[in-house]
């Protein structure tokens, strides 16, 4: 039986397990749209699922921007965070 080990330098356990890019579309009062794209890393807890994530990260842009209820998403991307 092998084993596999990953190690991680202090800067990237910082950063976080994954990175992620989320983009949003909504209408704008008068005609219109407008785009609001985050990006950022988080750590992502065994067991969680990808969708688990997708909706925290939506629920956290909608909580920093009330505007965003309701928008479209254009874009979501969840990656381990290591090359």
């Amino acid at each position: 039986m092998s084993q596999t080990t990953t190690e991680q330098n202090p800067a990237a356990q910082a950063q976080g397990t994954h990175h992620y890019i989320l983009t949003l579309q909504r209408p704008i009062p008068g005609g219109g749209s407008g785009v609001a794209t985050s990006s950022g890393t988080c750590n992502v807890p065994p067991g969680l699922t990808r969708h688990d994530v997708y909706t925290q990260l939506l629920a956290n842009a909608v909580a920093a921007d009330p505007q965003l209820a309701g928008a479209a998403v254009l874009f979501f991307d969840l990656q381990p965070n290591r090359l």
